[in-house]
């Protein structure tokens, strides 16, 4: 499917050589089948999710799903279901938004995550203020559409906010990555 020989895909498998940047945006989009359960199954496992989790589609935010701990967290999500995030955005999420350098190279398959932490991302009612979380945004194409799966996880009250792009090519040289 990659156009490459059994002995490549053994040499990656034993770490002895890296698939180049195409393949590996290629490899995460094909590892997402098969395309009838792709959506279906990540949807159950962010719904039994024992932290604040959420999958949205598209550029804009759909949210699609949301995990039982992000409703505690914050019961008004509940009504974005199936609506655009990005119109009650704040702070870091609003600047992850608008940072169109970012979006294009998520659009162009280039970041396979952005790590951030944040306070609150959402303009709501019950939006908490002090609370500091550690967010994972993971990116996924699934028939030519975007997702995001966001899984959330409480940190210092003292960490700074922002966040930091994870290049698909991060994990070209078989090194994990850290966060900041």
């Amino acid at each position: 499917m990659l156009g490459v020989s059994q002995r490549t895909v053994s040499r990656w498998e034993r770490g002895e050589d890296n698939p180049s940047l195409a393949q590996q945006r290629r490899l995460r989009d094909l590892g997402w089948e098969p395309t009838g359960s792709l959506l279906h199954s990540i949807h159950a496992s962010i719904i039994h999710c024992p932290a604040p989790r959420a999958l949205t589609r598209g550029a804009r935010l759909c949210l699609l799903a949301v995990s039982k701990p992000a409703l505690e967290k914050r019961p008004s999500v509940a009504n974005w279901i199936g609506r655009d995030l990005a119109a009650a955005a704040t702070g870091v999420l609003a600047e992850m938004l608008d940072d169109s350098e970012l979006q294009r190279a998520i659009g162009r398959r280039e970041i396979s995550a952005v790590v951030a932490t944040t306070r609150s991302v959402l303009r709501t009612s019950d939006a908490p203020r002090t609370e500091v979380y550690r967010t994972t945004v993971s990116y996924f194409f699934h028939d030519g559409t975007l997702y995001s799966d966001a899984l959330s996880l409480p940190t210092l009250a003292n960490e700074a906010c922002g966040y930091v792009a994870v290049p698909m090519d991060t994990f070209a040289a078989g090194l994990p990555v850290a966060a900041e």
